[in-house]
This record gives C-alpha cells, sequence and structure tokens, in this order.
C-alpha cells in the first residue's frame, strides 16, 4: 500500500494526538496493559517468538512492557508526537515512523494491533488491504494479535438512533454511529481541549474471514486477552495463526 492510500484516511494524517492518550488514560483503557502484555508472553513466549511488531504503537506503553519480557520490540506509529513521546519514555524497542500499510521489510515473528487501532482508512477496501501485507510480514508459524471494538459492542452500547453522550473521569465523550457505513465518530472534550476521530467497525465473522482469505491458517475470536469466549460488551480479541 502507498503512502498516498493509506495516510489519512478519515483522520488527521499526522495521526493521533498525544492529547488522545492522555484521554483513553483517564479513561482507564490502559489499565490492564501490562496484564495483556503478560498474557501474550505466557501463551506465545519470547524464547519461541523473539520478534515482535507493534502496529499503531502510540507512547509505546505496550511496545516497553513485551520488550521487558524479553521481545525483541518494533514499535510503528504515523504520530510523530506519540513516538517522542515513546523515545523519552519508554526506551527498549525500537520506533520507525510509518503508517500500518507500510510496514518494515524484516520478518516477524508476532505482530500485535491493539486498542482498536484499525479501520481508520478512507475506504473499507484500503482498511483490509493492509491485511495481506500484514501477514506477509510474519515468518511461518506467526502470530497475529488484534483487539478491538466490533459492532457487537457497538449495539450492546448505542441505541438506534446513533447517539450517546458519557461524562467520566472530567472528559465528555460525544458518540455517534452511523449503522449504515458502520462509522462510529468520537469527539472527546476535557479541560477546554477537544478533538474527534472516526473509526470504521465491522463483524468479527466478517474480520475472521478476511483473515482467513488473506492465508491464515486459524483465525480465533475472543472477548479479552485470557481467550474467554466473545461476550456482546467485549472488545473482539483475534488471534491468527500463520502456517508452517
Amino acid at each position: 500500500m502507498s503512502k498516498e492510500t493509506s495516510l489519512g484516511g478519515m483522520n488527521d494524517d499526522t495521526g493521533f494526538p498525544v492529547f488522545f492518550t492522555e484521554i483513553s488514560d483517564c479513561l482507564g483503557r490502559y489499565e490492564n496493559y501490562k496484564d495483556a502484555a503478560r498474557a501474550i508472553a505466557e501463551k506465545f513466549p519470547p524464547s519461541k517468538f523473539p520478534r515482535l511488531l507493534d502496529i499503531c504503537c502510540g507512547i509505546g506503553k505496550m511496545s516497553v512492557s513485551l520488550f521487558e519480557l524479553g521481545y525483541e520490540v518494533v514499535g510503528l506509529d504515523l504520530s510523530l508526537e506519540q513516538l517522542s513521546v515513546a523515545k523519552k519514555r519508554c526506551k527498549g524497542p525500537v520506533y520507525i515512523h510509518a503508517d500500518m500499510g507500510n510496514l518494515p521489510k524484516d520478518k516477524f515473528d508476532i505482530l500485535i494491533n491493539v486498542y482498536t487501532s484499525f479501520g481508520y482508512c478512507s475506504t473499507e477496501h484500503e482498511d483490509l488491504a493492509v491485511l495481506p501485507e500484514w501477514y506477509e510480514a510474519l515468518n511461518p508459524g506467526g502470530i497475529l494479535i488484534m483487539e478491538l471494538a466490533d459492532m457487537d459492542r457497538a449495539r450492546n452500547r448505542i441505541d438506534v438512533s446513533g447517539r450517546l453522550i458519557r461524562m467520566n473521569s472530567g472528559v465528555t465523550e460525544t458518540l455517534f454511529m452511523d449503522w449504515e457505513q458502520r462509522i462510529l465518530t468520537v469527539n472527546y472534550d476535557k479541560d477546554g481541549q477537544s478533538w474527534t476521530c472516526s473509526t470504521r467497525l465491522y463483524e468479527k465473522e466478517f474480520l475472521q474471514n478476511a483473515l482467513l482469505n488473506c492465508g491464515f491458517s486459524s483465525v480465533e475470536l475472543y472477548g479479552d486477552f485470557s481467550q474467554k469466549p466473545k461476550g456482546k460488551d467485549d472488545n473482539l480479541l483475534i488471534i491468527a495463526r500463520k502456517g508452517l
């Protein structure tokens, strides 16, 4: 995928600002990232899966936790602002500036894409075009791990009007779900600052089939990193395996 195709999408072509990570922290979205890293290491130990690419690594919280567990980690993100924070606060991993459709030429044993960091491109076709590239970036026997909000979660949380306003920890979130296009737009307000992002959501079965069509030998669906069954209010955890 060329930069011209993948950059920008439905959001700022410089990537998400650090303000978004600060909001996410206020809302508790990073509370369990160390547990998630340990769960990955227990299931796919660095002794067998040493090289790991964190796609959309942001400020590096997950990257550095996995590095500390023994992985050789490369973190990739579109936001220079977030990468600057990662390089200062989360030392150890190698960080590179690129978008999710322009991966390093190296091969990896694990690719992760977490915190709903998928579905930002201008079209569904462009979203899905990154998946074959992710498949090719894996060594034989490699693992892709995705963690993201899906349509089940949206239907459970937002009524048919598609509108929801909620306030928590000083943050006001104004949500609008376009059910026909499957695009969730959220405006975040805190202390006079605001930012809006849009994400295209998917049915879990659709993503499962898309990954199988890329060549993955198996695609498992769970409700979180403990690999519990997926409930309607859970984020979706995908574990896709590349054949040997």
